[in-house]
């Protein structure tokens, strides 16, 4: 039932999330980071138009012309949903993430990877978090030696709070 009822609510994530890029998306990477009932989301796609380049979902309204409260509207319902995931897990007597990333393929396959790492202790902000998820995720290069720097010190307070 548990696993059952998670399913749900990842395929309404998903959906929610689809409904937000326009129609001709290959694959999507979202981050939802969610800390006694504050927190964000946002996520990178791609489209079949050009597979090597990750728009940001927050630069939404400008690239593709959407009205900007309609989409923060949309993207508050997308939070909810992660919230809701998270409140789903506690009411089941599972341990409470912190953040879930959720990629969504071209052949539209899910994956779901929970993170226990409690980002919002950290001295790491949340532009240095978004960064890091493109780099972990999205294949992107540090900037700079400064900004490698700080993705190293990123993975291994990551790596000290998950043992």
């Amino acid at each position: 039932m548990f696993e059952q009822e998670l399913n749900e609510i990842y395929v309404e994530i998903a959906q929610q999330a689809n409904d937000m890029m326009p129609n001709n998306w290959n694959s999507f990477y979202l981050n939802g980071e969610v800390k006694d009932g504050e927190g964000g989301v946002f996520f990178f796609f791609n489209t079949n138009d050009n597979l090597d380049e990750f728009i940001y979902s927050h630069d939404i309204p400008e690239i593709y012309n959407v009205d900007e409260k309609k989409y923060n509207q949309e993207n508050h319902k997308l939070f909810e949903l992660i919230i809701k995931l998270q409140q789903k897990f506690i009411e089941n007597g599972q341990e409470a993430w912190e953040s879930l990333v959720m990629i969504v393929n071209e052949d539209r396959k899910l994956k779901i990877h929970f993170d226990y790492t409690k980002w919002s202790e950290s001295k790491f902000g949340p532009s240095q978090r978004i960064n890091f998820f493109e780099y972990k995720y999205l294949s992107r290069e540090p900037r700079n030696e400064k900004e490698k720097e700080i993705f190293i010190n990123m993975e291994n307070y990551a790596g000290a709070k998950s043992e």
